[in-house]
């Protein structure tokens, strides 16, 4: 009985992670519509991440709840490689989206361009899940399960070095690399224009403070990006990679079930990206706020506190543009205006 509860519990849990991911993700497809300042190049990038992560929600989530529910794949042999190679394949897609995000927002993409990077991920993706799973690449030989009642996705030492490496650990530093210099670039932009856009009547001391409230939001958002992409999938990667190299029983009980659980938490990842990428995004809120039939919630809805919108990074700022007079930033989604006053005032947070 205690094991029934606990599995129910369980699966009530993971269906409450799968509708909350497939609602988030629906929503992030809904808002350009409504809005139209979302319909950019950027927010394409925003769709194909949405796209990966709703299909790991209607593809993938449903049949690891019955799984994890019942303890029996009830599917047979040849859906669970197709099972497996959707898992492999959406997460891959989701992970890389990532990447080509933080390069989009490092190098201005053009529409044409955004069209062929979305392509290149999902041709990338079906490459590294589909041709590999179904052709047995990543079978160890002599180590099988029962096709009838399980479904484990079991890895050579080979193929676990060469897809992790392929669908994480590039992908990973290159989002690293690509935010640093984000960063670094975005730090030292807003002190140029800052300091050339104020005139003599603007006070030294508030200038410091908002160049310094524009470096702390700037880290504060990359952290959050990084932390939590760390957190969901580094473990399965770095637990794959182990499991692989050291030769450890994948039919083992504890490791199973340590495997399910961090698997999990790279589905998460599907939950939280609508939240990181779109959600806190102001325009993004004002979609929101046209879905929310109760006038009155929503026009109390503030989506993100005092949170930077990193939806809308504006890459670069012309030098030519900048005028004495009136100035406005876009830095990583915060609007500074720059007046002959001297006032500085900061909107989207």
């Amino acid at each position: 009985l205690a094991q029934d509860e606990s599995c129910a519990l369980v699966g009530t849990i993971l269906i409450i992670v799968d509708l909350v991911t497939f609602l988030g993700n629906t929503i992030v497809f809904i808002c350009p519509a409504l809005e139209k300042r979302l319909r950019t190049v950027t927010y394409m990038f925003i769709l194909s991440l949405a796209t990966a992560d709703l299909l790991v929600a209607c593809l993938v989530m449903p049949f690891s709840i019955i799984y994890e529910v019942t303890g029996i794949w009830l599917f047979g042999r040849l859906f669970c490689k197709v099972w497996i190679s959707f898992d492999v394949m959406f997460c891959t897609a989701s992970i890389v989206t990532l990447c080509f995000i933080s390069l989009d927002r490092y190098s201005t993409s053009a529409f044409s361009r955004c069209i062929l990077m979305t392509l290149a991920i999902w041709v990338y993706s079906s490459m590294i899940s589909f041709l590999p799973v179904m052709q047995g690449w990543n079978e160890i030989p002599g180590v099988d399960f029962d096709a009838e009642r399980e479904c484990i996705f079991v890895t050579n030492r080979t193929f676990a070095i060469v897809a992790s490496a392929l669908a994480f650990y590039i992908p990973f530093l290159i989002m690293c690399t690509m935010y640093f210099f984000i960063y670094r670039a975005s730090r030292l932009k807003a002190a140029r224009i800052m300091s050339q856009a104020l005139d003599i009547h603007y006070h030294p001391k508030s200038k410091r403070q908002n160049s310094l409230q524009l470096e702390n939001k700037a880290t504060r958002t990359m952290s959050i990006i990084i932390s939590v992409f760390v957190l969901c999938w580094l473990p399965y990667f770095v637990f794959n990679v182990y499991i692989a190299v050291c030769g450890a029983e994948p039919n083992n009980n504890a490791i199973h079930l340590v495997f399910k659980i961090i698997t999990w938490f790279g589905y998460c990842n599907s939950t939280i990206n609508p939240m990181l990428y779109a959600f806190l995004n102001h325009d993004f809120q004002r979609a929101l706020k046209k879905i929310i039939v109760c006038h009155r919630w929503g026009a109390q809805v503030d989506i993100g506190g005092d949170m930077v919108s990193i939806v809308t990074f504006s890459k670069t700022v012309q030098d030519q543009e900048l005028s004495p007079k009136s100035i406005t930033v876009r830095y990583l989604g915060t609007e500074l205006d720059a007046h002959e006053t001297g006032t500085i005032i900061t909107s989207h947070t």
